[in-house]
Order: C-alpha cells, then sequence, then structure tokens
C-alpha cells in the first residue's frame, strides 16, 4: 500500500505545475470465466414410444374436427393439389423466360410448354 501511495505522490509532483495530461489508463481486464462444453443431448436406450394402431386420437382432433379420410374419387388430393400448382407455376416461369429472351411462340421448346400448360387446364384431353 505504501509503494502505492508513494508512487502516486511521484506522479503527481511530477505532473504539478504542466499542462493537463491526456493519458488515460487501460481498463482492467474483464474476468470472463471458460464455457463449458456443450453437452450432446441425452439419448434413451430403449425403442422409441409406439404408435397407436387406431390413429389420431380424438382429443387432438378437437371439437367438431374428423379424420382426414380418402379423397373422393376424381378429386385430387391436397398435397396433389400443391404439386400440380407448383408443376403449372414452374411451367409458366419457363415460358415467361422464353418471353423475355424473346423467343418465338412458333419455337419449339415454347410450344410444348404450352401444350403442358393446356393439358394441365383440360385434364380429360391427350
Amino acid at each position: 500500500m505504501r509503494a502505492a501511495a508513494a508512487a502516486f505522490l511521484l506522479v503527481a509532483a511530477g505532473h504539478a505545475g504542466h499542462a493537463p495530461s491526456t493519458f488515460v489508463p487501460a481498463p482492467a481486464p474483464v474476468f470472463q470465466p471458460a464455457m463449458p462444453a456443450p453437452l450432446p443431448p441425452p439419448t434413451s436406450p430403449g425403442p422409441g414410444p409406439a404408435m397407436p394402431s387406431s390413429g389420431i386420437s380424438p382429443l387432438l382432433l378437437g371439437p367438431g374436427a374428423e379424420p382426414a379420410g380418402p379423397s373422393a374419387p376424381g378429386v385430387p388430393a391436397p398435397i396433389d393439389q400443391q404439386k400440380l400448382q407448383s408443376y403449372r407455376n414452374d411451367l409458366q416461369d419457363q415460358q415467361w423466360s422464353l418471353d423475355r429472351a424473346g423467343v418465338s411462340p412458333a419455337d419449339p421448346r415454347y410450344r410444348d410448354i404450352q401444350q403442358r400448360l393446356l393439358q394441365l387446364d383440360n385434364p380429360g384431353s391427350p
């Protein structure tokens, strides 16, 4: 403690009569404890839970909800509708790209895309 006080007095005496100093002491280092290594997720040695054979629980369906059964014949299931819509969008994007590139509608690539789009709009025609 005496050494620190003596050092302070020497520094203060050395600066007496001088212009104010712009000396800024370096900040003291902040102690940060080392982070522990992350633990792997727990694993169970046994098999997973058994799935119920009766399907979805009525409690999960909620009031008034009914389990989804097979759709009516001729009506595509929702996932099939999504696939068809995605396919139609892809064809329209290809057609748009050909239009932007200045490709003529008489070009075989353009006609092929147009024919596929027409088949999607009229599924009964060959």
